[in-house]
């Protein structure tokens, strides 16, 4: 039973019998793990604070060949966003992006890409929780992206053309986007698709940054499509939406 060590992010914690826990993180080397902190609701026990949802941490487990759960034996905080607590919004939206990532990542599946980003979403809710639905947004659109269920927001599914910025865009039944004249479905906003290609090309804080005077009906369309999307690929409604408000 090797030691392993990553750097991961702690998404939720289960109780289990009187002094442990399972702990769900996202670890970078090794993709979603589960695993048992034996003892850690002991008053005085080895993992101190940095068990707590969406803590940063240097993590040291151990795997038995044939169990899908692990054994952690060591943590460090790297970074903590106790600060956030307090805010019940900001950890409903929090409480939102573990789920979609436990949602849609299968078990020890390395995704270096998926890592970075989410981390890069949690610094700017730290930096800039007044963006908090913004942020969600970009976060959606590249999980999306990431896990393959992005439709091409460049040509049109069905002849391939590349869109330009001032025709309509249509998104089919299959939620592939096509264009005018091989329209199927409904269109969407000049703005929208606009938005979602910057979304493509910007880190989270910049894309909070540019598109905060956004115009309201935009950012629901966004939200609105980003939804449809996801409910589509889970087959299910998302157990936690955040309230859309702007």
């Amino acid at each position: 039973m090797a030691l392993t060590e990553t750097e991961a992010l702690v998404l939720r914690t289960y109780n289990l019998a009187e002094a442990d826990k399972i702990v769900v993180c996202l670890s970078r080397s090794h993709g979603l793990i589960r695993g048992v902190a034996k003892g850690c609701r002991k008053l005085r026990n080895r993992f101190g604070a940095s068990l707590e949802p969406f803590t940063i941490i240097n993590l040291t487990y151990y795997q038995k060949e044939n169990q899908e759960l692990v054994s952690f034996r060591q943590t460090e905080i790297v970074r903590s966003h106790f600060n956030l607590s307090s805010d019940a919004t900001i950890l409903t939206g929090l409480a939102y992006i573990g789920d979609l990532l436990i949602e849609f990542s299968p078990p020890h599946q390395v995704n270096d890409t998926l890592f970075r980003m989410t981390i890069a979403c949690l610094e700017a809710i730290a930096s800039y929780p007044q963006d908090l639905q913004t942020i969600l947004r970009y976060f959606e659109v590249w999980l999306l992206k990431i896990e393959g269920f992005l439709p091409d927001l460049r040509r049109c599914a069905d002849c391939h053309r590349a869109f330009n910025t001032e025709e309509s865009v249509y998104l089919g039944r299959d939620l592939g986007l096509r264009c005018a004249t091989c329209r199927e479905g409904r269109a969407i906003s000049k703005s929208l698709h606009a938005q979602l290609r910057t979304a493509e090309k910007l880190p989270p804080t910049k894309f909070a940054e540019e598109t905060r005077d956004s115009a309201r009906e935009t950012k629901r369309e966004m939200a609105e499509l980003t939804h449809q999307i996801i409910s589509r690929v889970l087959e299910r409604v998302p157990r936690i939406r955040p309230t859309f408000a702007q």
